[in-house]
C-alpha cells in the first residue's frame, strides 16, 4: 500500500519515478525526505502546497518544522505525507470493498 501513496505522492508533487520500486515504507519516506529537503532549500511554497493538499494537519506540520536541521525537518514531513496518503489509500479500499 505504501507504494500506492508513494505513486499518488508523485503526482501531488510531479516527481517523475515511475520505476521506482521501494521494499519499505522507511525507503520510501527516506526517498521523499531528500526530495523534501531539497524543496525546503529551493521551492518552500511548492513543498507547503503539496501538503495542504494532500491535507496533512497544520499543527503536525508546524510541529515537524520544530524538529531542528533541514533534514529532520524534510524527514518528518516526508513521513507525516507518506502516512496520510497511505491511510486515504486504504480508506479508499475500505469503501470499495463495502
Amino acid at each position: 500500500m505504501y507504494l500506492e501513496a508513494w505513486k499518488k505522492i508523485c503526482d501531488r508533487f510531479e516527481i517523475e519515478e515511475e520505476d521506482y520500486n521501494a521494499e519499505s515504507f522507511g525507503e520510501t519516506a527516506d526517498k521523499l525526505s531528500a526530495y523534501f529537503e531539497h524543496l525546503l532549500r529551493t521551492d518552500s511554497s511548492k513543498l507547503m502546497n503539496g501538503l495542504y493538499r494532500i491535507d496533512v494537519k497544520e499543527d503536525l506540520v508546524k510541529e515537524a518544522f520544530k524538529e531542528g536541521s533541514l533534514s529532520d525537518i524534510a524527514d518528518a514531513l516526508a513521513r507525516l505525507a507518506l502516512r496520510r496518503e497511505w491511510e486515504k489509500v486504504k480508506m479508499r479500499q475500505q469503501w470499495s470493498n463495502k
